[in-house]
């Protein structure tokens, strides 16, 4: 691999690039679709087809749906450490969760007293990646905020493993988080599964979290019929890092974020040549595998960092003592990570924060997984006192927009 650094245009340009690419291709879409209608059609047995296609030959219709009770005993063989561990995680990210919880608005003014009342999303169908082995990290990072904002049911989704077997790790965070059951399934046949419903399955009010680009298309096709979350692509990582920053430890954040897989990119923004001539040479000599791994020279942090705003990046990591000191003027993240020592892995983890996070630059309006994700919120109006005032300018308004009736109404509450 040769690593070059380039200057700030060709970071804006690859931030270009990248923007401008079409998310989905028509190849993707035509088969997106084709399953989609294939699953509102047929139900289990067509995402059964998709099964033995893509995971699991041998896989029967009762292998689809693992309930609580098998996850339970799955979950027994999970080594006694990774259990631990996974406890660890899952009290980190609930205590963080936990003071998110919305709270109901009120305000009384002149003749209207009003309320903004949130109300848990009753059922809710969480995405589940699978590599070599399944990802119990997404399903805690999925299923604490659900629980927290008091979903009654909450359904995981994840691929089949080749064996068949119920992957303990994931059994054992789904019995974590209070999981119904595992629909074991990926990509869009696993989506339609929950937007639609099947004999096995009852249909979702939303569905959240990552997957691949069939798992992505899907969310995108099924939003006009059942809630997303923001859809989620390849992993994104820029490096903000002054002189003083760990070269090593750059470099083994910059070769994390290519463990993300096909697409993901990460990026190094410095004013330091040497900082990032020694990293080059590092990145070099380890052969990297990453799939976009690029280092650039600013003239400054600062610019480093507004340079970081505009790619509006899922992970933004601030190296050094230089650079954290400008924490506060970095924007357009999905998650921020202060300082050398604040790995960005600590976060897809046990940090507490939510690894599940806006990507492509949609972080410029979007924000990571959250409990009021998996929240409604519904209005309530109670007339109070004279209304006298009120309906006059109401009716006013209603006239000059040739609603008669909705003025008629106001005046006669009058």
């Amino acid at each position: 691999m040769s690593v070059r650094v380039l200057g700030l245009g060709g970071f804006r340009r690859e931030v270009e690039r990248r923007r401008n690419a079409r998310t989905f291709d028509d190849a993707l879409l035509r088969s997106v679709r084709a399953t989609l209608d294939d699953v509102r059609r047929r139900g289990d047995a067509a995402v059964l087809a998709n099964v033995r296609r893509f995971d699991r030959r041998a896989a029967r219709a009762g292998d689809l749906w693992v309930d609580r009770s098998a996850l339970r005993r799955a979950a027994r063989s999970c080594p006694r450490e990774l259990r631990a561990a996974l406890d660890d995680a899952h009290a980190a990210i609930a205590a963080f969760h936990r003071r998110q919880r919305p709270r109901p608005i009120s305000h009384a003014a002149r003749a209207f007293a009003e309320a903004l009342v949130p109300e848990a999303l009753a059922r809710v169908g969480g995405c589940v990646p699978r590599g070599t082995v399944g990802y119990p990290s997404t399903a805690l990072m999925i299923g604490v905020p659900a629980r927290i904002a008091g979903v009654a049911d909450l359904v995981l989704v994840s691929p089949m493993p080749r064996d068949g077997a119920v992957d303990p790790a994931l059994a054992y965070a789904a019995t974590l988080v209070g999981a119904s059951g595992i629909y074991r399934a990926g990509g869009a046949a696993a989506v339609a599964a929950l937007a639609y419903g099947t004999k096995t399955l009852a249909r979702v009010a939303k569905i959240v979290g990552p997957g691949n680009a069939y798992t992505t298309a899907a969310k995108w096709l099924v939003s006009a019929d059942v809630g997303i979350d923001t859809l989620q692509g390849p992993s994104e990582l820029v490096v903000v890092a002054s002189r003083d920053a760990d070269p090593t430890a750059i470099v083994l954040d910059l070769e994390a974020q290519a463990e993300h897989g096909a697409g993901a990119w990460a990026a190094l923004l410095s004013d330091d040549a040497a900082l990032l001539r020694t990293v080059a040479v590092v990145l070099q000599r380890a052969g990297s595998g990453a799939t976009t791994i690029a280092l650039y020279r600013t003239r400054s942090l600062a610019e480093a960092v507004e340079a970081a705003a505009f790619a509006a990046p899922e992970h933004l990591q601030l190296a050094g003592r230089a650079a954290a000191r400008l924490a506060t003027r970095a924007r357009n993240a999905g998650a921020v990570f202060v300082g050398a020592r604040t790995a960005v892995a600590f976060g897809d983890y046990v940090a507490g924060s939510n690894h599940v996070l806006p990507t492509g630059g949609a972080a410029r309006w979007a924000s990571p997984l959250r409990v009021d994700d998996f929240v409604r919120w519904t209005t309530r109006v109670r007339a109070r006192g004279d209304l006298g005032p009120a309906a006059r300018a109401g009716a006013a308004v209603a006239r000059y927009e040739g609603m008669r009736y909705h003025a008629a109404s106001m005046e006669l509450r009058g």
